[in-house]
């Protein structure tokens, strides 16, 4: 089977995209990358280096430290060094305007990996891909119970999963909800305490009990705390399909973890760079949803056949 399965909008809009003219042009790209604490997106930033460096491009890559005004800052230097483009990872590109607009100035055109559509992003790849997830949740939990989200706002893929957990919510009158941002750098840690914590306040709550958690690297600070508190009634949902995630799934103590396919998705981003260039003003911004694979009990021992880690 293959990893990932394809939205249809995702082929639609990759069949939409011209071949990459200029590839042999020896270009210079700047990558912001969201935090090197985060497994996932380190992984992203490695491919879209790789692909970039195979076609004899350089690549200069700037750590924001999961802080919006370091990405801004991190934008801004890049476009001092006057890079031909700019990879942005995660954050959302709303929040980012005096760095896109200082990029703008320079001419420099810049993407984003999952901070989704603003004004100066020319093509963007979004990754929240939430209701899977949600609605495996929800089948599991009977649409009712007690559920913790830890979710970090600053990060688009997890606001668009924090958004759609909110819908869930109020969609779900039987559902009792607790959310928490956590810090970044610290994920697992400030996780972890936050699970601890609503472990402590809802000692007498009635179950089902889940959490739902933004990514991988919180969801096993929660796995810890439920470890520390001797819980085993409490289902696990996360996003990345990280390899600690799905030995997770595979141990039963995650319940489900759903992979975006960053892999072919920094691939995708990168190898458009030429023609986005080329186009100059004339290019039409673009996003396009990568496809995805939900990891569970189910699957797990294929999924980890097939995707060996």
């Amino acid at each position: 089977m293959n990893r990932f399965q394809t939205f249809s909008a995702a082929a639609l809009v990759a069949a939409s995209f011209a071949s990459a003219a200029h590839a042999d042009d020896k270009l210079k790209i700047g990558i912001v990358t969201f935090s090197t604490s985060d497994v996932d997106t380190n992984q992203m930033v490695d491919t879209m280096t790789k692909e970039a460096q195979s076609k004899g491009w350089s690549v200069e890559t700037l750590n924001a430290n999961g802080d919006p005004s370091q990405a801004i800052t991190s934008i801004k230097q890049l476009a001092t060094k006057q890079v031909n483009a700019i990879i942005v990872t995660v954050f959302d590109s709303t929040g980012l305007a005096a760095g896109l607009q200082a990029a703008a100035d320079a001419k420099i055109p810049v993407l984003s990996a999952g901070g989704g559509m603003a004004d100066g992003i020319a093509l963007s790849a979004s990754t929240g891909a939430a209701p899977p997830l949600i609605d495996l949740m929800l089948e599991d939990i009977g649409n009712s119970g007690t559920v913790l989200d830890l979710t970090y706002h600053p990060g688009i893929p997890c606001r668009e999963r924090a958004d759609a957990f909110d819908a869930a919510v109020k969609a779900n009158p039987g559902l009792s909800a607790t959310s928490h941002e956590i810090t970044i750098p610290g994920a697992a840690e400030s996780s972890q305490a936050a699970t601890s914590a609503w472990l402590a306040a809802n000692a007498n709550a009635k179950g089902p009990f889940a959490i739902f958690n933004c990514y991988d690297d919180n969801a096993m600070g929660a796995i810890a705390a439920l470890k520390q508190n001797g819980r085993t009634d409490v289902k696990v949902y996360s996003f990345n399909a990280t390899a600690p995630a799905v030995q997770a799934v595979k141990d039963g103590t995650m319940t489900a973890t759903l992979g975006v396919d960053l892999t072919s998705a920094g691939k995708m981003l990168v190898d458009q760079i030429p023609d986005i260039i080329a186009a100059g003003d004339k290019w039409q911004p673009k996003s396009f949803v990568p496809g995805y694979s939900l990891v569970t009990k189910d699957n797990v021992d294929q999924f980890m056949k097939d995707n060996p880690q």
